[in-house]
């Protein structure tokens, strides 16, 4: 059989020199057509490179007011990668750029069509950064809305602040009526009086209200009024005659007080507290009057055997702070606990003058007294503010008062007085 390829040595040596002729042909034509990828890649690389560059640099040259983009956004426009990519797949396709690519974070227009044009500001695309809306810490200033690329409106400051309230307390507990001093300055022989300070049981109630101004919204003037009405009864002892006589008084007292009060703003910032110092004078003003209540047939209507009437004068010094714990806060509502204490001290001045009826006997005289004490406060605060702009704040308190001072009467030590009960206040500010 005849073979169709021949095996022989000479026909076998043409055959492999043949494939090897084949295999380099294929072999080099390979590597160059390995060669023009790569140089076609890198040199199409480059050129997208430089088109994005050249179109970072063009954004760039445009200013935030014609591109309607903030200078943070511009910056972040130089360095976007997005463009070379673009371009890579433009090449992966086939297609050349005819001009530099925008950057993809650039306006949906062409930044070459705002040449010359003015960009209202109802038509300026924005980044993509949520708007801020600003306002000040205490919450009395016009917010405002932010956007990127606009001019910002600085928040309103309101500087003054105007408030005014009113405030009722009703409490029970101890007073000192002070007895003799005036007869003892004036009787002989079997009447002469002793003196004394006598503790009495009373009941009073309080009224009164308060306006105050801050300028800056830190340091505030106080100005507030109070006056009380005390009732009770005790019982005065008379020389010569056994045990004492049931006697009954009245107690008409107003103060008048002014404070500088500092709020802190930045001290308890970003805490549940807040807090204010304040310190000031005060001056009361009192009348005292005191009576024999019918005891015997005799002297069976009041006064008709031993009368008292004082009218007294304090000026005081005051020292206190406030303490408020926030319990629950909103925008309008805020709702907090707060402890409120003072401190006060000076002199008291007495101008007594009584009458012993049967002994037709009366006699006057002025003592001067050291008072000091303290007084606090435990309520529940709420603040709630009305309107749009929140200007307007109603403000409230309801909780307990208690107040401890201490007498000191020449000749006779000293006595405590005693006064504790619920308190409400109510009020209103407004910012300006």
């Amino acid at each position: 059989m005849k073979q169709k390829y021949p095996v022989n040595g000479s026909n076998q040596s043409a055959g492999d020199d043949k494939f090897k002729l084949y295999s380099s042909a294929y072999e080099s034509g390979a590597r160059q057509h390995f060669y023009r990828s790569v140089i076609l890649a890198v040199s199409g690389t480059l050129f997208c490179v430089a088109a994005g560059e050249r179109a970072a640099a063009q954004s760039a040259a445009a200013t935030p007011q014609a591109t309607g983009q903030a200078p943070g956004a511009m910056e972040s426009a130089r360095s976007s990668p997005p463009a070379i990519f673009g371009g890579l797949d433009m090449l992966a396709q086939g297609q050349w750029p005819a001009r530099p690519l925008e950057p993809a974070s650039a306006p949906l227009y062409s930044t070459e069509s705002l040449a010359g044009r003015t960009v209202e500001s109802s038509t300026v695309n924005v980044t993509n950064a949520p708007p801020a809306v600003s306002a000040a810490p205490g919450g009395d200033e016009t917010p405002t809305l932010t956007l990127p690329g606009l001019p910002i409106q600085q928040p309103t400051v309101y500087k003054n602040e105007l408030s005014a309230s009113a405030d009722l307390m009703y409490g029970i507990g101890t007073i000192t009526v002070p007895v003799g001093y005036g007869l003892h300055s004036q009787s002989s022989g079997p009447a002469n009086f002793k003196e004394s300070a006598v503790s009495a049981d009373r009941s009073t109630i309080y009224y009164g209200g308060t306006l105050s101004y801050s300028y800056g919204r830190s340091w505030y003037l106080d100005i507030s009024g109070e006056d009380g009405r005390s009732t009770g009864s005790t019982g005065i002892t008379i020389p010569g005659l056994a045990g004492s006589i049931p006697a009954s008084f009245n107690v008409d007292d107003t103060w008048y007080q002014v404070y500088l009060r500092y709020n802190f703003q930045n001290f308890l910032a970003g805490t549940r507290f807040r807090a204010y110092l304040r310190g000031g004078v005060s001056l009361v003003k009192a009348t005292l009057t005191t009576v024999n209540n019918g005891f015997s047939a005799q002297y069976a209507e009041p006064g008709d055997f031993y009368t008292e009437h004082d009218d007294t004068l304090d000026e005081l010094a005051n020292a206190g702070f406030g303490l408020t714990y926030s319990l629950y806060s909103t925008v309008r509502l805020k709702v907090g606990l707060q402890l409120e204490g003072e401190g006060f001290g000076g002199d008291r001045q007495q101008n007594i003058t009584e009458s012993f009826v049967p002994s037709q006997l009366t006699g006057s005289t002025t003592i001067d007294d050291t008072v000091y004490g303290a007084i606090g406060r435990l309520t529940l605060h709420a603040d709630y503010r009305l309107g749009q702009s929140g200007r307007w704040k109603m403000t409230g308190d309801l909780g307990m008062m208690t107040k401890n001072s201490w007498v000191s009467y020449p000749g006779f030590g000293t006595k405590d007085e005693t006064l504790y009960g619920p308190y409400a206040k109510v009020g209103a500010s407004f910012v300006f």
